[in-house]
């Protein structure tokens, strides 16, 4: 059975903060891929409110989630360079997909 972790998460900063939360997301993102256990990590930037991010993460099993929370580059780039630039977040944890029964007709 696939025990993967889906993380989405949806942050935002300030307006003024927008370029620059970007870029250390990108950052961040680039650093997170190169994790062991992380089979990918895609960022998306709204084009209704450019100061609000989405990423969506798909890492091998929870162990590898939690070795991501664990890393350095989480500790360096996420929680000293990102959060304090972080307006809102809402961060959801998923696990496997499930198969969905069909819809009664």
């Amino acid at each position: 059975m696939d025990s993967h972790v889906l993380v989405v998460a949806d942050v935002s900063c300030s307006p003024e903060n927008a370029v620059e939360f970007g870029r250390v997301l990108h950052e961040f993102a680039a650093a997170c891929r190169a994790e062991p256990g992380c089979l990918s990590y895609e960022v998306f930037r709204s084009e209704e409110s450019p100061e609000r991010y989405v990423s969506i993460e798909k890492y091998a099993d929870p162990a590898a989630f939690a070795a991501h929370r664990g890393s350095g580059h989480f500790r360096e780039i996420g929680l000293a360079r990102l959060m304090p630039l972080t307006t809102a977040r809402d961060v959801r944890l998923y696990d496997a997909p499930r198969e969905v029964p069909p819809a009664a007709s």
